[in-house]
């Protein structure tokens, strides 16, 4: 079976194991850590925020739960009425089953020429609403593999990206992610991983293929193209106004208005709702980790290491707001014909390895609190971490096979060190 038809057929039992796994909260498909174990709440804010700061976040939360309108100018066409739909577990922020999956398509084929479908502002492709292109009678969009005409399409879907922490990839300065780059794997270990960039060659953190530089708009882009909410520039690379801020290593160009087509006047969102949500993934905190670590986690610690994960999954990386334990250097990297969907977002850093484009690439996921957001994988493929891991390939060849070779044991040790981040 195909890894799309895999996931097709996943969504008719999605919400039973949606069901099921808000009753279990590992979901790595390894061995129970131990009752001891803990974990500090999910889905609050960082520490030391100005009550301001604070304010905001709080503020933000409830427009990211809110379920919009067409009267408030929801569509015409969309994925979902709320970014809380597909950022909610296990709490709100996170991600969601795989049933909430969308489509991203474009026309031609990665490295040439590619571009939207026809009346499309963008890769994704709204299932619901107006517009007799992509209005569903039951069920979800099937994309044709030739778009009337046009010529070839090439499809892939996405699973929610958990957003805690995320905001503090803002803060992580783009030395400190260039000095990790090896686009010409000039050590020799066959990891190969260069940065990406946006639109405006500003060096990109967010994202399965790290194609957007900051906060705002990677907020702003999903509102527009999975709501169909309109939005102005908010106030580009500081959102928040404060003296935390001051550090943040992003680009200061606000990016432009966004329009539709409906019947409520742009922007649909106000400045201030904006300036909110923002805030909210900004300051969302990250994931603590379960606490003591058993011993079975040391061990798979040790292995983790031993085997070159850490490599790519850097356990920390340096910021002007303290040290970020995401477990990723924030770095695209080839993972192999399986995995690869042909989508050429941003533009990488040249390598005489790897293509002009980044269509076989992604961004190491961060790893805090990896165990919370089952399925895995950009497009929730894999059931388990163990099946994660099984699918890496490209550069992770290597580690992936290591990985495989160890004793059923030595495997579960690493998988519940994973389930302990």
């Amino acid at each position: 079976m195909s890894p799309r038809s895999k996931i097709l057929a996943s969504w008719t039992s999605a919400l039973c194991l949606a069901l099921a796994a808000s009753c279990d909260t590992g979901g790595g498909g390894g061995s129970t850590a131990p009752a001891v174990s803990a974990r500090p709440p999910l889905g609050g804010p960082i520490s030391g925020l100005t009550a301001s700061e604070l304010a905001a976040f709080q503020r933000g939360k409830l427009v990211f739960e809110r379920r919009f309108q067409p009267s408030e100018g929801l569509g015409p066409r969309y994925n979902t009425t709320s970014c809380a739909a597909c950022h909610s577990v296990p709490v709100t922020g996170g991600s969601a089953p795989v049933y909430r999956n969308f489509y991203i398509a474009m026309l031609g084929t990665a490295p040439g020429p590619v571009a939207p479908l026809p009346g499309l502002p963008s890769p994704v492709v709204p299932a619901y609403g107006s517009g007799n292109e992509f209005t569903l009678e039951a069920g979800r969009k099937i994309i044709p593999d030739d778009n009337a005409g046009f010529g070839p399409v090439t499809v892939a879907q996405r699973n929610s990206l958990p957003l805690f922490g995320v905001g503090m990839f803002e803060f992580v300065s783009n030395a400190t992610i260039l000095s990790r780059a090896d686009p010409e794997d000039l050590n020799g270990d066959g990891i190969s991983g260069r940065f990406n960039t946006d639109f405006n060659a500003a060096v990109g953190r967010f994202g399965v293929k790290a194609q957007s530089n900051n906060v705002e708009v990677f907020t702003r882009a999903p509102l527009r193209n999975q709501m169909g909410i309109t939005s102005n520039p908010f106030l580009g690379s500081a959102a928040v106004v404060s003296a935390s801020c001051a550090a943040v290593q992003v680009s200061a160009d606000p990016n432009l208005p966004t329009v539709d087509n409906d019947s409520v006047q742009d922007p649909e969102i106000s400045a201030q709702d904006l300036g909110d949500l923002i805030a909210f993934t900004r300051f969302l905190a990250p994931p603590g980790r379960k606490v003591p670590l058993s011993a079975a986690a040391n061990r798979g610690e040790a292995q983790f290491t031993a085997l070159g994960c850490t490599k790519c999954h850097v356990p920390e990386l340096p910021s002007s707001r303290g040290p970020v334990n995401a477990y990723t250097d924030l770095l695209i990297h080839e993972m192999g014909a399986e995995l690869a969907d042909g989508l050429p977002f941003g533009t990488p850093q040249f390598s005489s390895l790897s293509a002009a484009t980044a269509h076989l690439e992604f961004r190491t996921q961060p790893l805090w609190g990896v165990s919370l957001s089952a399925p895995f994988l950009h497009d929730g493929r894999a059931e388990t971490l163990h099946e994660a891991i099984a699918l890496h390939g490209g550069e992770a060849s290597a580690i992936r096979d290591a990985f495989l070779a160890l004793s059923a044991s030595e495997q579960a040790d690493v998988i519940e060190f994973l389930e302990h981040l």
